[in-house]
């Protein structure tokens, strides 16, 4: 059920015909399936039935509108709890660049697909966001680190959370951690979106 919640959102299965799809829908749910949720026969109805998206692709990584759900899924999975279900008003999460926009663009001639990259985006309470500014992330995870921060859940990959001086802001080092952590973004995602492929490559 969790996967067809996932997959729902990602794939917008309810984008048009919403009354005759729940009708469909209730007629797949609705039959005897032993106790399993039949998800197997709503994505043959979505996938076969309207041409929809029904497994997560890596290319579904670059696709602005999907951004922010996958980085929820992501933190979902890591934290354990939505980084949206924030403690007070006005500190919900903004979408931060963990190697500054402004610095890649300008000091580096980076372009926006290679900034906006998800490999280089992560949510942060608004506070947080506001107060770090464009401090470099050497520097800012270092200083997460020595205070007792869980940088790992942000920065996915262990060798650089294990020491956060070796995020160099350089043209090599961007490029490394940008591709290493988007690979862990994409397993994270692809475990929570697609549990039944996972299933059905490892049956034990």
């Amino acid at each position: 059920m969790a996967a067809y919640y996932h997959k729902a959102q990602l794939f917008n299965w309810y984008r048009s015909s919403t009354d005759s799809i729940l009708n469909t829908l209730h007629s797949v749910v609705g039959k005897d399936n032993g106790g399993a949720f039949p998800l197997s026969e709503i994505k043959k109805y979505f996938g076969m039935s309207h041409g929809y998206s029904v497994e997560l692709q890596e290319s579904h990584l670059s696709e602005n509108r999907l951004r922010a759900i996958i980085l929820n899924i992501v933190y979902c999975d890591r934290w354990g709890n939505s980084p949206f279900d924030v403690a007070y008003k006005g500190n919900e999460p903004h979408i931060d660049h963990i190697y500054p926009q402004y610095m890649l663009r300008n000091r580096l001639g980076y372009g926006s697909t290679e900034i906006n990259d998800i490999g280089n985006l992560r949510f942060v309470g608004a506070t947080d966001n506001i107060r770090k500014r464009a401090e470099l992330p050497e520097s800012y995870f270092n200083r997460l680190k020595q205070q007792g921060i869980p940088i790992d859940k942000h920065l996915l990959v262990s060798e650089y959370a294990d020491n956060p001086l070796l995020l160099k802001f350089d043209a090599v080092t961007f490029d490394a951690f940008r591709q290493k952590r988007r690979e862990e973004i994409w397993k994270s995602a692809k475990r929570v979106v697609d549990p039944e492929i996972l299933e059905q490559g490892n049956p034990s």
